[in-house]
């Protein structure tokens, strides 16, 4: 392989600006990592920004490893730029690795068609489903680094916050991240799955937790002062101040 050196003044005047595909984090031709735990819904905001970058005018594909986009149903959900695929295996007796039939599409993607910006939800399922060192999410996460760098593409990564040392060999490929902390963070009210809701005034209350012993204390205490002081007189009792006494 031969290798080129250039000038600083040819480097910088082939040098484009790049552009930001989300709030000055996530950048054209980086990889970006939306993680958070599994409570949390990173694939509504992951699905959120795909939308969002589609509706510029780019072409996304959403890798759809979580399955978890069938709940963003109608026309508000889709556009002709978003472009989504389902690792699927051919046959119960397909021995094929989950990570390389998501590989070999993104790289078909890239061959065949002009897309260059990617959403991959997730590496955690990647991994869970894959074996040897495709297992590792941050083995995923490198190859998926990997192939940005090789093709320019754009990637932005879901992934599960696990343990501390996953979580930082994640953090140090990806040039930016996203925490997703709760379901709020996801701003998807208008692509909430309808079909779920409810009306609340049915549902039952949330169940109440027990006082605590110290509650209880305070609680009786409030109630022998209230008695005391009825006693002796400084707090009339309501019945009496209705004339019902």
């Amino acid at each position: 392989m031969e290798h080129k050196f250039i000038s600083s003044k040819n480097f910088f005047s082939a040098v484009k600006k790049t552009v930001s595909l989300y709030k000055n984090i996530w950048r054209e031709s980086t990889t970006a990592l939306i993680h958070g735990a599994r409570a949390a819904d990173k694939s509504a905001k992951a699905f959120d920004i795909a939308l969002d970058v589609a509706h510029t005018g780019r072409e996304v594909l959403y890798v759809n490893a979580e399955d978890r986009l069938g709940r963003f149903t109608g026309s508000d959900s889709c556009h002709d730029n978003l472009y989504v695929f389902t690792p699927e295996f051919s046959s119960p007796d397909d021995n094929t690795d989950y990570a390389d039939l998501v590989f070999e599409a993104i790289e078909q993607a890239v061959r065949t068609t002009a897309i260059r910006t990617f959403v991959i939800d997730s590496v955690s399922r990647i991994a869970a489903l894959s074996f040897g060192r495709n297992a590792s999410p941050s083995y995923i996460m490198k190859r998926l680094v990997a192939l940005q760098v090789k093709c320019r593409l754009s990637v932005l990564v879901v992934a599960e916050d696990s343990t501390k040392t996953v979580n930082n060999a994640l953090l140090a490929l990806a040039a930016a991240d996203i925490t997703v902390d709760n379901i709020e963070d996801s701003d998807l009210s208008d692509l909430s799955d309808k079909s779920e809701s409810s009306d609340r005034s049915d549902s039952p209350e949330p169940a109440r937790s027990a006082p605590s012993r110290a509650e209880r204390r305070r609680a009786e205490k409030s109630v022998r002062k209230y008695n005391q002081a009825l006693n002796s007189q400084r707090i009339t009792p309501l019945n009496k101040i209705l004339g019902l006494v």
